[in-house]
């Protein structure tokens, strides 16, 4: 009985930490994640990936070979994608995808740095990652959670009720 509520405590609080470690981390550093969606950084990245992004120190739309994470339109994370920087001009910054063939024929500038990768998630962790977004699902581990958490609370509870004697018999 004991072991049932050591069990149930500690998977609840390993649900509780899956669901808040991403916000805890946001809230800490101010990075945010983004969902890989196309193919031009391959093989660097491929869809799916999740990459954990940092606000930009400053130099890097002018660092040959970094890799950036560059919007579209300033401040709409809509339609950012990641690609490196290429060739730095008195323009702006030219960039490149990793599998694409040739580089970008739009110039970026400062504007549109949304900032660089710090890690990525591939694989399994990026599918679990992306699965605990969902509403739904965070919804059902919330759940389960709860039910958890009341079922060791009850089972304590009827410990503390029944007599250390009668626990030893049923033992």
């Amino acid at each position: 009985m004991r072991a049932l509520h050591i069990i149930a405590t500690c998977i609840a609080a390993l649900a509780v930490l899956l669901l808040a470690l991403p916000l805890l981390w946001r809230v800490a550093t101010g990075d945010y994640y983004m969902t890989v969606t196309g193919e031009s950084m391959r093989p660097t990245y491929d869809v799916g990936d999740v990459l954990v992004v940092q606000e930009p120190a400053g130099a890097e739309l002018t660092t040959i070979g970094q890799i950036v994470v560059v919007t579209f339109t300033p401040g709409d994370r809509s339609s950012q994608y990641v690609h490196r920087v290429e060739s730095v001009t008195p323009e702006g910054t030219r960039l490149k995808g990793d599998g694409n063939d040739t580089a970008d024929p739009v110039l970026v500038d400062r504007s549109q740095l949304e900032g660089t990768p710090r890690y990525v998630l591939t694989g399994t962790s990026a599918a679990v990652f992306t699965s605990l977004q969902q509403p739904l699902i965070r919804f059902a581990l919330g759940a389960i959670i709860v039910g958890w958490i009341l079922v060791a609370s009850r089972l304590s509870a009827v410990r503390r009720r029944t007599p250390r004697a009668a626990r030893q018999a049923i033992a």
